[in-house]
């Protein structure tokens, strides 16, 4: 059984350049029980003025290789800048032991899911990530990416 996100349901940014993946991480992360804020590059994912939110992400899914020569590697050191420990997936096509690919260094927890990846994967990744806290309890039950494929097919 799929729960809706609702003002309570735990929020997760995605920083994503392209729109196809972008939605579909909405609609999978949706299906799950969490709220999304979605960036293209990362330049509006959080204000650098003014007061903090009250209640931010429980979590990011940070996309390696952003366009216009935005590199996700630069956009997670401004995202721990403000958020140190916030737990953060990245999304990567690069090979483990590329240099791009390199985590090392950006603090706080964080994981790697390689594309292609499978929609359970990068769930279960994500709730590994955050720990399975009271965000990942907060998520609810969630349905497999196969289950989504058959409820669009129907």
């Amino acid at each position: 059984m799929t729960r809706a996100p609702d003002a309570l349901s735990p929020t997760v940014l995605i920083i994503q350049d392209d729109a196809l993946v972008a939605m579909l991480l909405e609609d999978t992360l949706a299906a799950a029980g969490y709220r999304t804020v979605w960036s293209p590059d990362g330049r509006r994912m959080l204000p650098d003025t003014g007061p903090a939110p009250t209640v931010g992400p429980c979590a990011a899914v940070v996309d390696l290789r952003l366009g216009d020569g935005v590199d996700g590697r630069g956009v997670l050191r401004h995202l721990r800048a403000r958020h140190p420990a916030l737990p953060v997936l990245a999304v990567t096509g690069f090979e483990p032991q590329a240099p791009e690919a390199d985590l090392r260094g950006l603090g706080g927890p964080i994981a790697r899911v390689g594309k292609p990846f499978d929609w359970d994967e990068l769930l279960d990744r994500l709730a590994g990530v955050i720990g399975g806290g009271p965000a990942a309890a907060q998520a609810g039950p969630r349905r497999r990416s196969s289950d989504a494929a058959r409820a669009r097919a129907a």
